[in-house]
């Protein structure tokens, strides 16, 4: 009988440059949008509506073009694979993004940022989506697929730490290509040419040393079945409610988060140096998160940090509001950073056991296709959660460029910093404790799987027990 390899590392140099993409990858995640919508809202002719406004737009695009990537990566043939030519595709075009979207000249507004925004996302989908799929089809191990995607979260931090050391570094006296660490025209000029630059260096490592990996043992899907799996899947539901709520608390309150330190606490200099610190914290704490998830379920540790976060968030409403709190916000700042970090770690493992499951259920390959959902589902609400973030601020009359606001206009501000969040965050946390694959039924299915194709049962025969 022929068998799935289940236990077999991946090889340690396949496995760095698997997460290397992950370096170019954090110009593409938060908090790089909430930099830019910061950045357009203080120094160009963009506004706090506006912003918003392109975030949700730029979702509708995302609405067209996630499940036809999904659909098209999981059909795609050829000698590289499914999964690496969209990859290719998407590097060269967020080449051009980072071009287009951290330069805007002097009379750039909302129009400007809206089309930037748009080119964002929908290179970060052709990326996203068959980078993600392509980890299910390098290993079908529970363990190993997390070991794998811890190496690319430290990749992507590692990739924020990059972007948040450069204003501090080329600031300082002895070096001073910049006159100040603030995320100024300027200083968002050289970032955006490290980010095109960057991205085709640590790519095609990827492309040419790690295989593109066995698909799952079925067919494709057909297009109508492209949304089947809301409808079919309680596991995905469960994934989906949980993973959404957390996106649209972390779309509000990343949308304001450096609004808030640079005009209410009064230190957009130490901008970089906070995010910085936060970057540095998370990635410390990743080697005791991947503990964590191999000796728990990785839903259950993940549901766990939110329900702290959750808790703990509206202690940044007590901060007081001067530059002397800066410290007090790195430590409060550092310790929900270090929860956060599950929500980085532990999704795509979880997304391709789920893959895994539907698989067994229904007979069918279509990890692209459930990636491109997810993928659609994250994007959309952390870009609705900027919207929203922006708009409170706005119906609150909150404005970064004014010397002082008044409670109301703090209170708005507050409110998305940190209360709807922290809401968000705790609701998040009662649906994934209650996400139904464990490690032992994840054995169980793959178990199915390889009687699968040995050719002994049919598909969704022999049940994994509850």
């Amino acid at each position: 009988m022929t068998s799935v390899d289940r236990s077999e590392k991946v090889p340690l140099l396949q496995a760095l440059a698997y997460a290397l993409p992950g370096l170019p990858i954090a110009w593409l995640i938060p908090p790089i949008y909430a930099i830019l919508g910061d950045f357009y809202l203080r120094h160009t002719a963009a506004t706090a509506a506006g912003i918003g406004t392109a975030m949700v737009v730029s979702k509708i695009v995302d609405a067209v073009t996630d499940p036809p990537v999904g659909y098209l990566s999981d059909h795609t043939k050829g000698r590289m694979g499914a999964r690496k030519p969209w990859i290719i595709a998407g590097t060269f075009l967020s080449m051009v993004t980072f071009w287009f979207l951290f330069n805007p000249g002097e009379a750039a507004g909302d129009g400007h940022f809206l089309i930037g925004i748009i080119l964002y996302y929908i290179s970060y989908t052709l990326i996203k989506i068959p980078y993600r799929s392509w980890l299910g089809e390098i290993t079908k191990s529970y363990s190993e697929r997390s070991r794998l995607w811890g190496y690319v979260t430290i990749g992507l931090l590692l990739g924020g730490v990059i972007i948040m050391t450069m204003p501090v570094v080329l600031s300082l006296p002895g070096i001073a290509l910049f006159d100040s660490a603030e995320f100024d025209r300027d200083m968002m000029s050289f970032i955006g040419w490290v980010g095109v630059f960057l991205m085709p260096i640590c790519i095609l490592p990827a492309l040419l040393l790690v295989p593109a990996g066995k698909p799952n043992p079925g067919a494709p899907p057909k297009i109508k079945d492209f949304f089947a799996p809301l409808f079919v899947s309680r596991p995905y539901q469960m994934f989906m409610v949980g993973y959404g709520l957390s996106a649209l608390g972390f779309g509000i309150m990343y949308s304001t988060i450096i609004v808030a330190l640079s005009s209410y606490f009064g230190i957009a200099d130490r901008v970089p140096l906070f995010l910085l610190f936060m970057i540095a914290v998370q990635v410390i704490s990743i080697p005791f998160w991947e503990r964590a998830a191999a000796r728990y379920s990785k839903h259950q540790i993940w549901s766990t940090a939110w329900l702290i976060h959750g808790l703990i968030g509206p202690i940044f409403l007590f901060i007081e509001p001067d530059p002397s709190s800066f410290w007090i916000l790195v430590v409060f700042g550092g310790l929900t950073s270090i929860l956060q970090a599950p929500h980085m770690l532990v999704p795509v493992s979880i997304m391709n056991d789920i893959v895994d499951y539907d698989t067994w259920k229904s007979g069918l390959s279509r990890g692209g296709s459930f990636m491109a959902l997810y993928t659609f589902v994250d994007k959309v609400l952390h870009a609705v959660g900027f919207g929203i973030g922006y708009y409170i601020i706005a119906a609150f009359g909150y404005d970064p460029k004014a010397g002082e606001n008044g409670f109301w206009q703090i209170a708005g501000l507050m409110l998305a910093v940190s209360i709807v969040p922290s809401i968000c965050f705790l609701a998040a946390s009662f649906f994934l404790r209650r996400f139904p694959i464990t490690p032992q039924r994840h054995k169980a299915i793959l178990s199915r799987l390889d009687r699968r194709i040995g050719g002994l049962t049919a598909p969704g025969s022999l049940r994994p027990s509850a």
